[in-house]
């Protein structure tokens, strides 16, 4: 009896340490959004991590409407729980996703209203995210990577994250920030014949990378086995001292501060220093089969209704598709789920034959063709002259050197060690 009593209480100290609590932010165009903190079981007064997840599909028009259901079903919670730590989903929307300065301001100001409320370890807060989360991590890496020990990207894009992003992103700006990448050898959306190649990439300048290719699709099934791999990298990860900067930019309207040094003026007329060199043009060729269709979710009747298009190129619109159609099938495949199209495209590539089964205007049109051919793609956009400045502090001396800098600025009271005299060129540097 005395053991099922002891058994009984400790289930209800579990159930009442665990804790799931929605909060609003008033965000910086005026709308309020929701964030949903997981609290883990382990009664420890001390400290703990706090791991950040940023959702997919953030482009949706509207913000999820049951967070805290979403929270309850998210294998991101058994990862919490394994690694003691706090967990912190972010919701976000079109006008406010993981790439524009509203949506980024939202997740840094959550991140300091979760500080103020939990026992957060300043120096353990780790940024992950799946789908336009995880292509949202690379760009967060590249334009906020201060306050974060490491990066989770799991079935991200760089390209994603280049494309969408309202800043030019570059690698070294991460200033080799630990990143844990995670691609499913079989994402439909994402084929790791175009991931691989940005990875290399990436390594060039982060030598601190890990990447990992397990089975799937576009799909979070391979969490539980990744599990004790992504702990060990929360525990082992700690935010170390910033006392090494590189930073590259095209633009401080937004974004001018990485730490103790912000960028006050830049000079993009002047030519660029010798130390600073371009990226190089990566090309990757998309061989991906796709149909181009946007679709409304809203349709409940028999198959998936046609909103729109991507471009007036795209394969399904070529091939005579129009906006407000229902897709019935995709060859033999009926339109079963949202998912179909997805899975039936995976199974493609660009080129092959398809055919698309439609009802308009209550009738069933075939419409026959081939997918339009694959086509080269720039993994970064990079449209504008740059700046640059490297600065390096060595015992208490500051060294630094810039290209296109105009003005800059120092907070010496926010440098890890106390910073004697002027600040010296790189030349000088022992």
């Amino acid at each position: 009896m005395n053991k099922c009593m002891m058994l009984l209480l400790a289930c209800v100290t579990a159930l009442q340490a665990q804790e799931i609590k929605t909060s609003q932010q008033l965000c910086a165009d005026g709308q309020s959004r929701p964030y949903v903190v997981y609290t883990p079981t382990k009664p420890n007064p001390k400290t703990k991590p706090l791991l950040v997840f940023l959702h997919g599909a953030v482009a949706s028009p509207q913000v999820n409407a049951n967070p805290e259901g979403y929270v309850r079903k998210s294998p991101l919670v058994a990862l919490a729980e394994a690694a003691d730590c706090y967990l912190l989903f972010c919701f976000g929307q079109k006008g406010a996703t993981w790439f524009d300065a509203v949506g980024q301001q939202m997740v840094m100001d959550e991140i300091t209203a979760v500080k103020q409320q939990y026992p957060i370890d300043p120096d353990k807060i780790f940024l992950s995210g799946f789908s336009d989360g995880g292509s949202g991590v690379y760009y967060f890496a590249m334009t906020q990577p201060d306050p974060f020990a490491g990066f989770i990207a799991m079935n991200g894009s760089l390209k994603v994250a280049s494309m969408l992003g309202e800043e030019e992103i570059f690698p070294c700006n991460m200033n080799q920030k630990p990143l844990y990448i995670l691609n499913t050898s079989g994402d439909s959306l994402y084929p790791l014949e175009q991931i691989t190649p940005s990875i290399d990439f990436l390594r060039k300048e982060n030598p601190n990378i890990t990447f990992k290719t397990p089975t799937g699709d576009h799909f979070l099934g391979y969490l539980p086995e990744e599990q004790s791999a992504l702990v060990d990298f929360i525990k082992n990860h700690t935010r170390q001292p910033l006392t090494h900067i590189v930073w590259e930019t095209s633009s401080i309207n937004k974004i001018n501060r990485i730490g103790w040094l912000s960028l006050k003026s830049l000079a993009l007329e002047q030519e660029r220093a010798p130390w600073h060199t371009l990226y190089p043009k990566v090309t990757i060729q998309n061989n991906k089969a796709d149909l181009g269709i946007k679709y409304d979710y809203t349709y409940k009747g028999k198959g998936l209704r046609i909103a729109g298009f991507k471009n007036d190129t795209v394969t399904a619109k070529r091939l005579g598709a129009k906006e407000g159609d229902i897709l019935l099938a995709l060859e033999r495949d009926s339109i079963s789920s949202p998912m179909a199209p997805m899975l039936y495209t995976a199974q493609k590539k660009a080129g092959d034959p398809t055919e698309l089964t439609v009802l308009r205007e209550g009738a069933t049109l075939v419409l026959k063709g081939n997918f339009n051919q694959g086509y080269p793609y720039a993994l970064l956009k990079h449209q504008h002259k740059t700046a640059k400045i490297e600065a390096e502090i060595r015992g208490n001396e500051l060294y630094v050197r810039t290209s296109r800098i105009a003005a800059y600025e120092i907070d010496r009271k926010q440098t890890p060690v106390k910073i004697k005299g002027k600040v010296k060129d790189f030349i000088n540097k022992p």
